[in-house]
């Protein structure tokens, strides 16, 4: 029964991000970006730097990428997509997560309720790791400017991205 509600909310989540993005077939990565963007009311990138603007633009590639919403347990999912799907560095990871707005998100969610949302998506972070492994190649996240002329769905053939 818990298999079946999870799959339900899987399937639910894969078709609003597939209605906010029209599908993925014909829109570029870049596109895709820019109605994110757009949608997000609390959109600070043009208030940031060049680098922590980039580092931004490089996880909203992954959200899109790898059918992330902004929902806690999916933003978990992004940062796994992220470490073990593309050759971005922890370290440049972390620099786009410590700033002070980050750090309020977690603290109102608290410590021990995110501790329980990490365990509770153990099993789907399992998942992305083997499905990261099975990728023909692993996405280059340093090329996003490359990479944001491309459509969505070119980009998850080329590197065997499956959902």
């Amino acid at each position: 029964m818990l298999a079946y509600i999870v799959c339900q909310a899987i399937k639910e989540r894969n078709i609003a991000m597939n209605e906010h993005f029209g599908s993925g077939a014909s829109i570029t990565l870049g596109e895709a970006i820019q109605k994110l963007r757009a949608s997000d009311e609390s959109d600070m990138t043009n208030k940031m730097s060049a680098e922590i603007t980039q580092a931004f633009e490089q996880h909203d590639a992954v959200h899109i990428l790898f059918n992330c919403d902004t929902s806690i347990q999916d933003e978990i999912a992004a940062h796994i997509w992220m470490v073990f799907a593309t050759t971005a560095k922890i370290s440049e990871m972390h620099r786009a997560v410590a700033n002070q707005e980050h750090r309020n998100v977690l603290s109102g969610i608290g410590h021990l309720k995110l501790i329980g949302i990490w365990f509770v998506s153990l099993p789907r972070i399992i998942g992305i790791i083997f499905k990261s492994l099975r990728m023909k190649k692993r996405l280059a996240i340093e090329e996003l400017s490359k990479l944001k002329q491309q459509s969505i769905i070119e980009i998850r053939r080329e590197h065997g991205i499956v959902l």
